[in-house]
């Protein structure tokens, strides 16, 4: 069962990650050319609402319980102080990912809200660092 939840965990996190990568993207693309016009704004909100109800957040929540169900089928990996900053980390990309929400729904309502398309490309590197950190600890395990 282990390797069952392991194998879903995988397959969440991947998912999640394009979502989430793939929405502030989005939001870039809305900041620059959806502010002044109505077609290209309603297509972004609409694209942006589904990519974060029908994929982003479902993989995120599939990703959480499949990893908590890996600690409940294997409780000694609480032994390493690597997990411990992995879920500190998942915990920042999930203030990540819910921040890209609430941009997203402010933006569906009134686009001039957006952020700077800097600050929105700067955003959209915090999911990529946390990544990094999270598979690296999970491979090299050093501490």
């Amino acid at each position: 069962m282990y390797l069952w939840m392991k194998w879903l965990h995988i397959i969440a996190v991947i998912s999640w990650m394009a979502g989430i990568l793939y929405l502030y993207r989005l939001l870039i693309y809305h900041r620059e050319r959806g502010v002044g016009a109505k077609d290209i704004h309603e297509l972004l909100s609409l694209m942006e609402y589904r990519l974060y109800r029908y994929i982003t957040v479902p993989a995120m929540w599939v990703a959480a319980v499949a990893g908590f169900a890996m600690i409940g089928l294997n409780p000694e990996l609480l032994q390493g102080k690597w997990l411990h900053v992995k879920l500190a980390a998942v915990a920042f990309l999930i203030v990540s990912t819910v921040v890209a929400g609430k941009i997203s729904v402010r933006a569906a309502a009134d686009p001039s809200s957006l952020p700077a398309s800097r600050t929105l490309r700067i955003a959209n590197e915090v999911p990529t660092v946390l990544m990094m950190v999270i598979v690296g600890l999970v491979v090299f395990k050093a501490f």
